[in-house]
C-alpha cells in the first residue's frame, strides 16, 4: 500500500523514528494547506499547524515504508508526535473518501492533489492552535496570539533554544506572515540545510520527454517501477501513449503512429509512469545516443 506523508516542519528535518522512503525524501509538492506558528508545544516551542488563520503554503510530502499497513503508519507518526492523541493524526482514503477528523476544512484540497498525484492514502499531523503552557511553578499562563511575538522575546535559555532553533530550521519554502514578522523583530532567519526536499526530483516543473535527452532510466517514486526510456537519439524521438504509458521511440521525420493501444503519442506533455500514472518520477540519465 502506498501511503504518502505531508509535513511543513520539524518532521522534515528531524524525522526521528519516523519510517518513511529516505532514498526519495521530502519532496517540496504537496497539496497547499493554510500554516501558520499557532502551537506552543510542551516544550515551550512556538510550533507550526494547520489553521485557518495561517497562510496557504505548499506543504512537503514523503512516502511511508513499503511493508507498512495503513494503521501502522498513523501509529508510527503518532509516536513520532510525542505519542499525541490518535484522533491528532489525520488522514485521507480516497477509494471511500473518508476524512479524519471528519470535520477537516479542507478537503478540497487534498481531495484535489490526491487526484493530481494519484495517491489514495495520505495521512498528516492535524494538532490544533494552542496558546496556554505551564510556567515553573506549574501555573496555566494563557498567551494572546496577537502578542506570540512578545511570547517568543520572553523566552530563555533552553526554551529560547530550542524555539528558535526550531524557527530558523523550518524549510525555507514555508512563508507565513508570522515568520515575516519574526523574521523582522527577532532576526530568526531560515538555516539552510540539506535535504530539506529530494532536488533530483523535478516535480514541480514536471519532467517532459521533449525537454529530456539521450536514454535514461525513469524511476516511479509512487511505486517504484524502473524502466529504460530514450526521449532523444541521433535518429529517433521518445514518445509516451498517454493512454497506456507505453514509451515508443520513433524515427525522426517519419509519420507518427499511434499507440498499439490505440492511444495518442505525445512527447510534450508531463511524463507519468507507465504502471501506476503517477507523476512522481525521475530520470537518470544514462547513456548519450
Amino acid at each position: 500500500m502506498t501511503i504518502a506523508i505531508l509535513a511543513w516542519g520539524s518532521l522534515i528535518w528531524d524525522s526521528k523514528e519516523l519510517n518513511y522512503n529516505k532514498y526519495l525524501g521530502w519532496v517540496y509538492d504537496g497539496p497547499v494547506l493554510p500554516i501558520e506558528f499557532a502551537r506552543i508545544s510542551k516544550d515551550g516551542r512556538l510550533t507550526l499547524v494547520i489553521t485557518e488563520n495561517g497562510t496557504p503554503n505548499k506543504t512537503f510530502y514523503t512516502f511511508a515504508n513499503q511493508n507498512q499497513a495503513f494503521e501502522e503508519t498513523i501509529e508510527n507518526l503518532r509516536i513520532r508526535e510525542g505519542n499525541c492523541n490518535r484522533k491528532n493524526i489525520g488522514y485521507y482514503k480516497a477509494e471511500t473518501d473518508e476524512f479524519h477528523s471528519e470535520d477537516f476544512k479542507y478537503k478540497n484540497e487534498i481531495r484535489n492533489w490526491s487526484k493530481e498525484k494519484k495517491i489514495k492514502n495520505i495521512i498528516w499531523t492535524d494538532l490544533p492552535e494552542k496558546w496556554n503552557y505551564e510556567n515553573d511553578n506549574n501555573e496555566t499562563i494563557s498567551i494572546n496570539p496577537n502578542e506570540r511575538i512578545d511570547y517568543l522575546k520572553s523566552l530563555v535559555s533552553d526554551k529560547k533554544e530550542r524555539t528558535e532553533e526550531y524557527i530558523k530550521r523550518t524549510p525555507f519554502q514555508i512563508k507565513t506572515k508570522y515568520r515575516s514578522i519574526i523574521e523582522q523583530k527577532l532576526n530568526w532567519l531560515p538555516t539552510i540545510e540539506k535535504p530539506f526536499s529530494n532536488e533530483m526530483v523535478l516535480i514541480d516543473d514536471r519532467l517532459i520527454l521533449s525537454k529530456l535527452g539521450s536514454i535514461g532510466e525513469l524511476t516511479c517514486l509512487n511505486c517504484f517501477q524502473s524502466e529504460m526510456i530514450a526521449p532523444y537519439t541521433r535518429f529517433n524521438l521518445g514518445y509516451q501513449c498517454q493512454s497506456c504509458g507505453k514509451f515508443h521511440s520513433i524515427e525522426r521525420e517519419s509519420i507518427q503512429p499511434k499507440c498499439d493501444c490505440g492511444g495518442e503519442l505525445n512527447r510534450d506533455k508531463p511524463v507519468f509512469c507507465s504502471k501506476c500514472k503517477s507523476y512522481s518520477v525521475k530520470f537518470k540519465l544514462k547513456f548519450f545516443g
